[in-house]
């Protein structure tokens, strides 16, 4: 009974606490705001943060900006990556990842990815704009996208047009929203770096908190798994 009960304890445990995306733009961690692509702005950040990303390890990259983990996701704002032969290598969906993506277009007939993929630079980021649908709809929708070459690939970050016109301010995520586009306004130019650096440090601090507890969360399924099979060799008398 009492191993019963410490399974069950372990298996609540597992339930409890479920990590949230981390929010890159609208959340305060984004230096400014989500539309905007001057070089001090949400575009660059990303970005900038993806080609680190790349660099560091390539595979595990592309499976966070898929995956959407390590702040690389927000409600409807996600990284995507194509690589040189136009196969999509990081997308949520799983429709588009892994194949050819390069005839892919809008209803106006738009071949938004070619277009990419023929002026992406490292170190520069472009901007275009396209219809596409927000992740589960099939409902195509303006939407404004920054891109840049890092490494063999062509990433980048899009942004509906509906989101930036109308932040969701009823959330805690919104009134931050909202507090982070106040103080972009009003800091002086001389503290934008001391400023961004505190914001990367604070989204820092959250992905290892998120990294610690999905650690946590995993040796506490092995540890539930030990009990399940100690509880069987016990019921077959081993």
């Amino acid at each position: 009974m009492a191993s019963r009960a410490s399974r069950l304890a372990i298996l609540a445990l597992l339930g409890l606490g479920s990590i949230a995306p981390a929010r890159a733009c609208g959340d305060g961690e984004a230096p400014v705001s989500c539309d905007d692509p001057s070089p001090n702005g949400f575009a660059s950040w990303m970005l900038g943060r993806v080609d680190r990303a790349l660099k560091a390890d390539r595979t595990r990259a592309l499976q966070d900006f898929t995956d959407g983990t390590r702040g690389f996701r927000t409600a409807d704002t996600y990284v995507f990556c194509i690589d040189a032969d136009g196969v999509m290598t990081a997308h949520p969906n799983p429709i588009l990842k892994g194949h050819d993506v390069r005839d892919l277009h809008d209803r106006t007939g738009h071949h938004f990815i070619r277009t990419m993929l023929d002026t992406a630079r490292p170190g520069q980021i472009s901007v275009i704009r396209y219809l596409f649908p927000k992740p589960g709809s099939t409902v195509e929708e303006p939407k404004t996208t920054y891109y840049t070459r890092a490494g063999d690939q062509t990433c980048a970050v899009g942004v509906y047009d509906a989101d930036a016109a109308a932040p969701t301010v009823a959330t805690p995520e919104g009134r931050v929203a909202l507090l982070r586009q106040k103080l972009d306004g009003q800091i002086p130019s001389s503290a934008r770096a001391d400023w961004t650096a505190f914001l990367e440090a604070l989204n820092a601090q959250g992905d290892e908190k998120a990294t610690a507890i999905a650690e946590a969360r995993r040796e506490l399924r092995a540890a539930a798994s030990a009990l399940d099979q100690a509880g069987l060799g016990a019921a077959r008398g081993e």
